[in-house]
C-alpha cells in the first residue's frame, strides 16, 4: 500500500491524524503521514505517534510505504486504530533549513566555479549539510567566497518554489528565481531568508573529490 505523504502538500504540518495499516515488532505503517522518510540524503523525521516515540522514519523496501521505527510505550496499537501524530518540529525545521542551504551551496558553487561541477552525493542532518563534489583542480574551492555568495542568496529573501513535474506527484523540483531547478522531493523552507546565516567549510575527500559542509554560522 502506498502511504499518502502529507509533507508533500505542507512541509510545515506538525500534527495530524491517520489510520494504522500494519504493525510489526518495532515498525508501524499508516495510511498517511507527515513524517518524512529518510531519502535524498535527508535524515528521517522523529516524533510521537499515539503516545509512542518515533525513533526514525524510512521507506519500505518497495518504496511505497513509510516505515515508522517505534519505541513502544506500553501496548502497541493495532491495524485500524486511529492515531494522533506529532513531528519533532525543532528537528524538522533545522533539516528543512539545511536542506535548502545545501541547494543554495550548489548554486553558489556553480556561480563561483562554473555549472559543470559533478555531484557525488551528500547528507542533511539537523546540525549540518554536506555536499561531495568531483574536483580535479589543485586548489580546493574557497570557503570564504562560497560563504559570501550564500549570504547574498539568504539576505535576498528569495521565495523557494516546490512543485511536482508529473501527474502522479512522484517527481518534485526545488527552485529559486534566476537559477536552474534542482530535482528534490525533500522538505524545505518557504524563502531563503528563513535559512539564516551560514558558514561553509571545505576539505578533501579522497582522490578527485572535495567535501563542502554548510552549517548555521556561529
Amino acid at each position: 500500500m502506498r502511504t499518502h505523504l502529507l509533507h508533500r502538500e505542507d512541509p510545515y504540518l506538525r500534527d495530524f491524524e491517520a489510520t494504522v495499516v500494519q504493525v510489526a515488532e518495532d515498525t508501524l505503517v499508516l495510511d498517511a503521514t507527515a513524517f518524512y522518510a529518510r531519502s535524498g540524503g535527508q535524515l528521517g523525521d522523529q516524533g510521537v505517534l499515539g503516545g509512542h516515540r518515533v525513533l526514525d522514519t524510512v521507506k519500505s523496501p518497495d518504496g511505497l510505504s513509510v516505515l515508522h521505527r517505534m519505541e513502544w510505550n506500553g501496548t502497541p496499537p493495532e491495524a485500524g486504530d486511529r492515531l494522533a501524530g506529532s513531528v519533532d518540529w525543532d528537528r524538522r525545521h533545522r533539516l528543512m533549513r539545511l536542506h535548502s542551504a545545501q541547494h543554495l551551496l550548489w548554486i553558489a558553487l556553480a556561480a563561483e566555479y562554473g555549472p559543470e561541477q559533478q555531484d557525488r552525493g551528500g547528507e542533511i542532518s539537523p546540525e549540518k549539510a554536506r555536499l561531495d563534489v568531483a574536483w580535479e583542480a589543485p586548489e580546493r574551492p574557497d570557503a570564504a567566497a562560497l560563504t559570501s555568495r550564500l549570504s547574498d542568496l539568504v539576505t535576498a529573501d528569495l521565495p523557494i518554489k516546490r512543485y511536482t513535474t508529473d501527474a502522479e506527484g512522484e517527481h518534485w523540483q526545488w527552485a529559486i528565481d534566476g537559477h536552474p531547478p534542482i530535482p528534490c522531493g525533500g522538505t524545505h523552507v518557504r524563502s531563503t531568508d528563513e535559512i539564516g546565516p551560514l558558514a561553509v567549510t571545505v576539505k578533501g575527500k579522497g582522490k578527485g573529490t572535495v567535501r563542502l559542509t554548510v552549517a548555521p554560522a556561529a
